[in-house]
């Protein structure tokens, strides 16, 4: 999880700076002619700044960790440079009371637009997951495949410990995978014998297909690139582009180990399911060739429980 734990990091990093920078200048400027005491009110004004930027990310209890911080440090401020001014203090009292009020409203805004994102981003998942079981009912008999996929393929990106949003997009790819197969007729999608070299031609074509419908999809652009290399290998030997190792996206390398175990184990028109072991038997045999051996490495690593194997 370091992935996620260092843009945090890094944000509280710069609000510190930010605060000790304002607080080291406002220290060091002095009051004592009309000109450095404007700069100095115009340095005190600055103090508004972290309680906003504090709720912008992290929320409400960032605003209120960083406006406390701002609180203690304005208070030493006020109370050695103006020890006996007590109208410059009661002043200052009034603008420490203006960054609680700039943090906690700025806090709740923030926390409400994450809410209202969230809920978006829930509504737009449950549209998606309805349009793609749909797609899978009439393949697969079945509304589950994306769904296996998707949360095995998200499974296998925590063993990388990717962000948050990365984990999305590699989610909503592995979902995904096989909408393009809508371009692809049903007299070649539910055919029970083997393809004709021309009827492979057209369904090798769905990766394409399925990029050219998710691309135009402003959230799921970096998910559409998954989409479009789900059918390459790790060896070059794929399709639609014979991409080869790191050249193919790191989530289209997570999810072809999960798409081909689900299909082993899984009961198809074309075969049998076979056990756990017997697929993972399968997967390190591919290992290097079909799939990126690292990737390999920690899908190995998952329990059956987890995989939902019986």
């Amino acid at each position: 999880m370091q992935d996620v734990a260092r843009p945090a990091k890094g944000k509280i990093a710069l609000l510190i700076l930010l605060i000790g920078g304002i607080t080291f200048l406002h220290f060091l400027v002095p009051t004592n002619q009309h000109a450095l005491h404007i700069i100095h009110i115009v340095l005190r004004k600055l103090y508004f700044l972290p309680p906003v930027i504090g709720a912008a990310w992290f929320g409400l209890r960032g605003a209120v960790y960083v406006t406390l911080a701002i609180s203690i440090l304005f208070s030493f401020h006020a109370i050695l440079d103006w020890p006996e001014n007590y109208m410059e203090q009661a002043n200052q009292g009034g603008e420490l009371v203006s960054f609680w009020v700039a943090g906690l409203v700025a806090g709740q805004l923030f926390e409400r637009e994450r809410s209202l994102l969230k809920d978006l981003v829930r509504a737009h998942e449950e549209t998606l997951l309805g349009l793609v079981s749909a797609l899978d009912m009439k393949e697969h008999s079945t509304h589950l495949h994306s769904q296996r996929v998707r949360q095995n393929t998200l499974l296998l990106a925590d063993k990388f410990g990717l962000d948050e949003a990365r984990k999305r997009a590699i989610g909503f790819g592995a979902l995904m995978h096989d909408v393009g197969k809508i371009a692809v007729p049903d007299a070649i999608l539910l055919k029970p014998d083997p393809l004709t070299d021309e009827e492979q031609k057209v369904m090798r074509n769905h990766p394409s297909a399925g990029y050219d419908i998710v691309k135009k999809i402003g959230f799921l652009r970096e998910a559409a690139e998954i989409v479009y290399a789900h059918h390459e290998r790790f060896d070059g030997c794929g399709y639609l582009r014979g991409l080869k190792g790191g050249d193919i996206p790191f989530g289209a390398r997570l999810f072809a180990v999960v798409d081909v175990y689900d299909a082993l184990t899984s009961a198809r028109p074309y075969h049998t399911p076979v056990s756990h072991e017997e697929a993972l038997a399968e997967i390190r045999k591919e290992s290097g060739r079909h799939f990126d051996p690292e990737v390999v490495k920690a899908f190995l690593a998952i329990s059956p429980q987890e995989l939902g194997a019986d």
